[in-house]
């Protein structure tokens, strides 16, 4: 008998036990937990021989909940208890995914950034927290000072160390002025810092489209929300009706938005050539490719990204970089390009799964993995992440600085200094 086989039995045995002892109450409950367990668990021993354990780990899961049931001191809520594993599970496969009560799943579907008030923010769950990866111009966190790095520990009071993204954003949601209190951790500072803001409805910011020094176009997307590529468009056409003849095109802290969005923006300046591709087990493949006649700009062009780059922002500046078009200045990304889907269970519950990753056009991950300066600039320690070009002089924006140098400088030259 193979091991698979001798670990499926001792599985069965083990709940059939389990099964027998628990309450009347509870029967129901387990059973289709148990299935659960059973379908994820089983998913990944499809995929992979070296989790031949999986179905003796689901043995000693479920001897524990037996000893629970049985031994524990006092009589314990069987629901939580089993709501809590499934929830450790899903985020320990997949920080940014969840397990979703049928409450949850309703926000999630109604969900829209731009048309919900709340504090105008993206988020990745880290370190068991959710952590900002980028606060949206204008907005109530944007306007607080909080941006990349800053992790919110609790929302009124209410630790959010086990609560999903999905969660954390109903908590941050509410009508328009009313009041939110929470406990924010900045980035650089140990200590918590208690809060509160007003909510409002943030929606997607105007691209920001200027002539710098020696006819620089400067282009600066904060999200790559539906239509922001064709504004780009328009922006570029202005630009280059004022004179320009270089373009700086700004990435940092552009988090959020929708993958067509990026490509649409990277084929702008990429005249043929793929973009990137989607991959996933249960998604079909798709490649992005530059759409013939598209690019209306082929002049020298630099693109700025940091920390705060994730998401539509990422796609589109690999996209960029890796068909040659395009030095990345700054530092690396956020790393967050993943395509999430809602998997219905009994009972109006639902699996947030992340089940396909995006590529740049060399392969690389960008899930995780972020995206790579070829030319990094730190920012300089005096200067605001969250603060535009426009509130800064070109003597503290460093990266700027170094963007437009690599723009006026010729190509030899360029890499010579690097």
């Amino acid at each position: 008998m193979s091991g698979n086989a001798q670990a499926i039995i001792i599985g069965q045995h083990a709940i059939w036990r389990l099964l027998l002892n628990l309450k009347t109450k509870y029967t129901v409950l387990l059973i289709s937990s148990v299935v659960i367990i059973y379908a994820i668990i089983g998913g990944m021993m499809g995929r992979a021989s070296t989790q031949n354990n999986s179905y003796q780990q689901l043995s000693i899961f479920m001897e524990v909940i037996n000893r629970i049931q049985n031994d524990y001191v006092d009589e314990t809520s069987m629901t939580d208890a089993l709501a809590g594993a499934i929830r450790g599970m899903v985020e320990r496969v997949d920080p940014n995914g969840g397990y979703l009560s049928p409450e949850s799943v309703r926000f999630y579907e109604d969900f829209d950034p731009q048309e919900i008030a709340s504090i105008g923010v993206t988020l990745a769950k880290k370190f068991d927290y959710p952590m900002i990866v980028s606060a949206v111009p204008g907005g109530p966190a944007a306007d607080a000072g909080f941006g990349t790095g800053d992790t919110i520990e609790a929302i009124g009071g209410e630790s959010l160390r086990e609560h999903n993204l999905v969660e954390v954003h109903q908590l941050l949601a509410g009508p328009p002025d009313s009041k939110v209190q929470l406990s924010i951790i900045r980035r650089r500072q140990p200590a918590p810092e208690v809060v509160t803001l007003a909510r409002a409805v943030v929606g997607a910011p105007a691209i920001e489209a200027r002539l710098l020094e020696q006819d620089v176009g400067y282009l600066k997307i904060p999200v790559l929300a539906p239509g922001k590529a064709l504004e780009a468009k328009k922006k570029l056409e202005y630009l280059t009706g004022e004179g320009a003849s270089h373009i700086v095109l700004d990435l940092r802290n552009t988090a959020g938005g929708i993958a067509k969005e990026a490509f649409e923006l990277a084929s702008l300046f990429v005249g043929s050539g793929t973009l990137g591709y989607l991959e996933g087990q249960t998604v079909e493949d798709e490649i992005f490719t530059a759409t013939s006649g598209s690019a209306i700009f082929s002049l020298p062009l630099v693109v700025l990204i940091n920390q705060g780059t994730a998401d539509a922002a990422e796609m589109a500046a690999a996209a960029i970089a890796e068909n040659n078009r395009a030095e990345l200045v700054g530092l690396k990304t956020f790393g967050r390009g993943s395509v999430q889907r809602l998997l219905p269970l009994e009972g109006g519950w639902a699996l947030l799964l992340s089940v396909a990753n995006y590529y740049t056009p060399k392969g690389r991950e960008i899930q995780q993995e972020g995206i790579y300066p070829t030319v990094e600039v730190t920012e300089a320690v005096a200067v605001d992440p969250l603060a535009t070009p426009t509130e800064l002089s070109n003597e503290a924006d460093r990266q700027l600085d170094r963007a437009i140098e690599i723009l006026l400088t010729p190509a030899e030259d360029v890499y010579r200094a690097a």
